[in-house]
């Protein structure tokens, strides 16, 4: 991991390149750069922390914490993580690391009993990284779509 890494809250102006990033993770992330109303829903719900990783000026990574209220375990959240991707060109360098650390930072600070995400079955390599991070599957997940 480089020093020049800074791992940040998202900004409006960081929206091309979340959307760049985005869209390096195939047809799933299907978006319109002109979505300013549901950027600006999910910038300003307090549960949701969209970080960015920026290296040297360029955003080069993106996740999406969410942090979910529960009347379960004793009114404890518990935490999604969601959006997961680093630019191409910049992986293995440190920076997913680094983003799932500030998303396991802010789910504890948060006093969330547990953290989840999902990932798409075909995406082997994102399964092998959270692995190497210590993360198990432990769910079956199912979806509708």
């Amino acid at each position: 991991m480089t020093d020049r890494l800074v791992i940040r809250p998202a900004t409006e102006g960081d929206l091309p390149a979340i959307f760049a990033l985005y869209g390096e993770l195939a047809k799933a992330y299907e978006n319109s750069e002109d979505n300013d109303e549901a950027w600006r829903e999910a910038w300003q719900d307090k549960r949701q922390h969209i970080l960015v990783a920026e290296q040297d000026g360029e955003v080069v990574g993106t996740l999406t914490c969410v942090i979910i209220p529960n009347l379960g375990h004793g009114g404890q959240p518990w935490a999604a993580v969601t959006n997961v991707v680093v630019a191409a060109a910049h992986r293995g360098q440190g920076i997913g690391t680094a983003l799932m650390a500030e998303a396991t930072r802010l789910a504890k600070a948060a006093n969330c009993y547990k953290i989840v995400l999902s990932s798409n079955l075909v995406r082997t390599e994102a399964h092998e990284f959270y692995r190497r991070l210590g993360w198990r599957q432990t769910h079956i997940g199912f979806s509708l779509e």
